[in-house]
């Protein structure tokens, strides 16, 4: 097992663990959480009788989404703000905390029409530190439909050698305003093996029974019995 180590130049932070990195695990949206395994349909066949159908619970991308990589959380309140004359400013609840514009130049004014009104770089208290030849991807937080007003830019960090974590924070709020809250999640940070890969196209002929026997496997269980797959 590898380490990810998060370490911080501000002391006090270490006091306060509900503002630390944290696994992804701990911010399971509670629509998933409620939603159950499976749901039942009319039997077109016959009336009196449902048939079972499994909901996304089961499914395995949303299974590993949930239980890899870790969230970074807002270690105070941002007030983050951009006028329709381009005009923009943000505060930080603690002096310790700040932001520098990510000018419009940079990423802004190349990309098609879209929601980000501005793009702020938050300077995160937290520096990361992987093994060699592992890198971190910054990830914006997935399936939490709340309307948080913002959003953090995809990227990739070869932490092994630079250990910055920077989140680009970009407000999308329809009236340019947005309060992110302190332990608010801000994005994932997901550590993986830099490795080249070689594509290669081929038919399914020489696979198919490893195909079957795994398919066997996961469907076999009205649960399914992906999540006792081990690596």
């Amino acid at each position: 097992m590898k380490d990810i180590k998060f370490v911080t130049n501000i002391d006090t932070l270490l006091e306060f663990p509900e503002l630390h990195p944290q696994p992804a695990r701990n911010f399971i949206p509670d629509w998933y959480k409620n939603m159950p395994i499976d749901y039942k349909l009319l039997n077109e066949y016959s009336p009196k009788l449902f048939s079972k159908n499994r909901t996304v619970k089961t499914c395995p991308s949303f299974m590993e989404v949930f239980n890899e990589g870790y969230v970074m959380v807002a270690p105070c309140d941002i007030w983050l703000r951009v006028q329709d004359n381009g005009q923009w400013e943000w505060k930080t609840a603690h002096p310790k905390f700040s932001l520098d514009e990510h000018n419009d130049l940079q990423f802004l004014k190349h990309i098609p029409k879209s929601d980000i009104k501005k793009v702020f770089k938050f300077i995160s208290p937290w520096y990361c530190i992987t093994p060699k030849g592992y890198s971190v991807k910054q990830i914006p937080i997935m399936y939490d439909y709340k309307d948080t007003g913002f959003t953090v830019l995809y990227g990739n960090i070869k932490t092994d050698q630079h250990h910055e974590v920077n989140p680009q924070i970009c407000v999308t709020a329809e009236e340019g305003e947005v309060l992110i809250k302190r332990g608010q999640p801000l994005h994932y940070l997901l550590p993986y093996k830099r490795e080249k890969f070689k594509l290669k196209i081929d038919s399914i002929d020489k696979y198919a029974k490893i195909i079957d026997k795994q398919h066997m496997y996961v469907s076999s269980s009205f649960r399914s019995n992906y999540h006792r797959y081990e690596d």
